[in-house]
């Protein structure tokens, strides 16, 4: 059975019930099972989850922004209680956390030596050779 004669819930109301689990962290099975002792299919599930994708995919985006403002703030308050406490190398390991975090340091990547230190540097030269006669190059 998809959907019920008398229904309790409306499909706004499921729709609701379904972004906030999802939001909440609960797992989709644990999702489905509730639907499904509510009295309605899997499939009425998966129609109900695609039209309320868009919405919890918005209200997620919002808690992981609110999330990352919450992280750089503690550290900001680890990075004080560390030049408070005169340890300057923490507080510029934790700056530097910091700007990974917000995107204002970019990790560089040696691909050419696998991470491995650079021993030997070579130098080549290029000589250029010019011939005086004008016939040279027919």
């Amino acid at each position: 059975m998809a959907r019920k004669i008398n229904p309790k819930y409306k499909k706004d109301d499921l729709i609701t019930m379904i972004v906030d689990k999802v939001t909440s962290g609960i797992p989709q099975a644990k999702i489905v099972a509730d639907i499904k002792n509510l009295g309605y299919s899997t499939t009425y599930f998966y129609e109900l989850f695609r039209e309320a994708k868009p919405i919890f995919q918005a209200a997620l985006q919002g808690i992981a922004e609110n999330r990352l403002e919450t992280t750089i703030t503690h550290m900001e308050q680890q990075y004080q209680l560390a030049l408070e406490d005169g340890d300057r190398r923490l507080a510029n390991d934790i700056r530097k956390e910091i700007n990974k975090i917000s995107g204002l340091h970019q990790q560089k990547l040696d691909v050419t030596t696998n991470g491995d230190s650079i021993n030997n540097i070579s130098i080549i030269k290029i000589i250029e050779i010019q011939k005086d006669n004008e016939d040279w190059y027919k």
